[in-house]
């Protein structure tokens, strides 16, 4: 055999008395990498100086945004579709998600709430308005029967 020949003849190592001896497979243990990234879930050597990249190489801002956008998006179709606001609202909402406006999933509804309860506010008035309109045309048509009235007694 040319591998027996070989150790035999120019020495491989451990193979003195004639014999080929298998070694054991080298093994390239991944014990300490799995802990480590274990740790580093968990927020360990990532400190100020572990960072050689820049926060927008470590994390774009666009990705951060693409990620922002799509929340606020999403959550206004799930408002519209659930009637929470209407076609008109959703898109000047989405218009201002689009520009930047909202920071948050929280900024956005509670600008939402805010717009409900100025379109209710606003409601009221109108309401308010109409009925105090109505008081003061039927105190008028009253007045001027009473002024025919009144005329048509006297002559």
């Amino acid at each position: 055999d040319s591998v027996f020949f070989f150790f035999f003849f120019f020495g491989g190592g451990g193979a003195k008395d004639g014999l080929v001896i298998k070694k054991p497979p080298i093994m390239h243990s991944r014990a300490r990498v799995l802990a480590r990234n274990e740790a580093k879930s968990k927020g360990r050597h990532t400190g100020v100086g572990k960072r050689k990249g820049t926060a927008n190489a470590r994390l774009p801002f666009k990705v951060i945004w693409m990620r922002r956008t799509r929340v606020l998006r999403r959550m206004l179709v799930k408002y519209r579709e659930t009637k929470k606001i209407d076609k008109h609202s959703y898109h000047e909402l989405y218009l201002q998600a689009k520009g930047n406006s909202f920071k948050t999933k929280r900024h956005l509804m509670e600008n939402i709430h805010r717009l409900k309860a100025e379109k209710n506010k606003e409601q009221q008035l109108k309401e308010l308005a109409a009925s105090r309109k109505a008081r003061a045309q039927a105190l008028r048509t009253k007045k001027a029967e009473k002024a025919a009235a009144k005329l048509a007694g006297g002559k």
